[in-house]
């Protein structure tokens, strides 16, 4: 029978060197990242969101639709809240005043459903097609295409669109 006796002891000398390694090696990424000469804020900034991009690029199937039903419902039970409890209250105190807020309440109603549904039918900026792009960051890996600045693939309309632009799910529930 052979016993195995731990070693508590060297456990603390080989966590100090489990971390000693393990900064060393996030100090050399960092240094590689920021002593290249050809590096750019444009750059660093798709480097450091690239996991981000990647998670919305294979997850918006999902998440999209959600999103636009969060939106609906959230607005649908302002609505709600605002002709239960709002209306009889601001009625009893003055009729005037609630036919004020009335007519303002369904002018922002109508702006904010106006204005989403603008946002999710208009489609996505996209990049410069057919011209020589001298300030490309980096190579699409999807495309395989100059990537210009500002831009990423998206997984739904398969080709690069700008950054801050959204594109939205709800077409292709139609």
């Amino acid at each position: 029978m052979v016993i195995v006796h731990w070693k508590i002891h060297r456990l603390p000398k080989l966590l100090y060197y489990f971390g000693k390694n393990f900064c060393r090696r996030c100090c050399f990424a960092i240094r590689s990242l920021t002593y290249n000469h050809f590096m750019e804020q444009s750059y660093a900034a798709d480097v450091c969101m690239e996991p981000m991009f990647w998670f919305v690029d294979n997850f918006t199937h999902a998440i999209g639709p959600l999103f636009v039903v969060a939106v609906i419902c959230l607005t649908a039970s302002v609505v709600c809240i605002a002709y239960w409890i709002g209306l009889p209250y601001w009625w009893n105190r003055s009729p005037l005043t609630c036919i004020i807020l009335l007519i303002v309440g369904h002018w922002l109603l109508i702006n904010i459903s106006f204005h989403y549904y603008m946002a999710v039918i208009t489609p996505p900026g996209y990049p410069p097609q057919g011209e020589l792009i001298t300030e490309a960051v980096s190579i699409c890996k999807k495309c395989i295409a100059p990537k210009p600045p500002r831009t990423h693939h998206c997984s739904v309309c398969n080709r690069c669109i700008l950054k801050m632009d959204h594109h939205c799910r709800i077409l292709n529930w139609f």
